[in-house]
């Protein structure tokens, strides 16, 4: 090849891979390079005229209002929900920005979990904050969480209805689609060392009642225990002072809504300080929904007279009366579905702390109605459902 040709052809080489390179980076840079928006300027300003967020998925609406008393689900019959929750959200999309510019191609929408809520099969959330009078005052489709990366910030995945882009978003804040993920979960919580009798009741009349004479007792004796039985052990029953510890909802309704009148199994649980809780029990459709009640009575020891250690925990009198009160403010009006594992001690009956013998109902539970104690664990049905399974490889640029 001539010299001059030679010159011609690295001149014509570099211009293409020149041009190529160009190409490459102009794709690139308009899928993933940082482009900041904020999607809702303004909103900050107005932050407390927000006073409801409506939460659409394929399986229905939940909306979430702001009352006299607090943030509430419309839904549950105004039923309160955590107000962090509801907060952060409202906070969240005053300071929201878009960083990162993800797939615009509808096909690859699912991947990030941004597709049409009204899809078929569709994981995604149309998010809607409003004012008093029914205005929109900002609307996103929310999908998946990513986790942070590296250390990177975690954030959501978003896409403006009407608008073919998505983006990522950093974010600190929870959109869940499961409805009960947005209520006040917890219904009552009673520290363990404060137990001092339970009495259980089963539809049939048989009663089981445990007891500890003093909050140094290291474990429940069982009163009138038939001289012919054997307990498993004498530490059998210690873990049924947190029989109250944890007791959080998975649903709730009105107790207007729910029979209690058939087929009712009963619990109370009385501390030493004088607080006494009571609890009925049902089977609804295969679920455990329960109504609670408190009041305040006499002491069973003396508070004063406790060592140390004890009157840390045992409350005072004044005390035990404002917590009755504030209990029943809280649940007087409702009926709540439990975990199976929290219905199966509040239900308890001899025949599990024995030797050689069963729930009167064997094959459905130590309690007789919602499996094991222990079954399903404090987070069983608590998901969120708005977290889909393990993410895609990609981002679905």
């Amino acid at each position: 090849m001539k010299p001059r040709a030679l010159v011609s052809f690295a001149v014509v080489t570099a211009v293409v891979t020149a041009a190529a390179l160009v190409t490459v980076a102009n794709r690139y840079w308009i899928s993933t390079a940082a482009a900041t928006v904020k999607p809702f300027p303004g909103l900050l300003d107005h932050i407390n005229d927000v006073t409801e967020i409506d939460v659409k998925a394929k399986d229905g609406t939940t909306v979430i209002k702001r009352t006299d008393t607090g943030w509430a689900m419309a839904d549950k019959h105004d039923y309160p929900v955590q107000a962090e929750m509801a907060k952060g959200a409202v906070i969240g999309f005053g300071e929201m920005e878009f960083t990162e510019r993800k797939t615009a191609r509808p096909d690859r929408y699912a991947r990030l979990g941004v597709e049409d809520p009204n899809g078929k099969g569709a994981k995604s959330r149309l998010v809607t904050l409003k004012d008093a009078k029914g205005k929109t005052l900002a609307e996103l489709i929310v999908g998946r969480p990513r986790e942070g990366r590296m250390g990177g910030q975690g954030g959501l995945y978003v896409r403006r209805p009407g608008e073919m882009q998505s983006w990522f978003a950093p974010a600190n804040f929870e959109i869940p689609v499961n409805p009960a993920v947005w209520l006040e979960p917890r219904i009552i919580h009673v520290n363990p060392k404060r137990v001092a009798r339970i009495t259980t009741v089963q539809p049939d009349g048989e009663t089981l009642v445990l007891y500890k004479d003093t909050p140094e007792t290291p474990h429940f004796a069982f009163k009138n225990l038939p001289p012919d039985k054997k307990l498993k052990g004498e530490a059998v029953a210690d873990d049924m002072n947190s029989i109250l510890s944890v007791i959080d909802l998975v649903d709730v309704a009105p107790q207007s809504e729910v029979d209690f009148s058939k087929k009712t199994w009963h619990a109370q649980v009385e501390t030493f300080d004088g607080l006494s809780v009571k609890v009925d029990l049902i089977d609804r459709g295969g679920k455990p929904w329960a109504r609670l009640s408190a009041t305040a009575q006499k002491p069973l020891v003396d508070r004063d007279g406790q060592p140390d250690d004890a009157q840390k925990f045992l409350k005072t009198v004044a005390e035990v009366e404002k917590e009755a009160a504030g209990i029943n403010a809280r649940v007087g009006n409702w009926a709540y579905e439990l975990q199976g594992y929290q219905a199966a001690k509040l239900e308890s009956n001899l025949g599990i702390f024995l030797e050689y013998e069963t729930s009167p109902r064997a094959g459905s539970g130590p309690a007789g109605g919602f499996g094991p104690v222990g079954s399903g664990g404090p987070d069983s049905g608590g998901g969120d459902g708005g977290t889909p399974g393990a993410p895609p490889a990609g981002d679905g640029n």
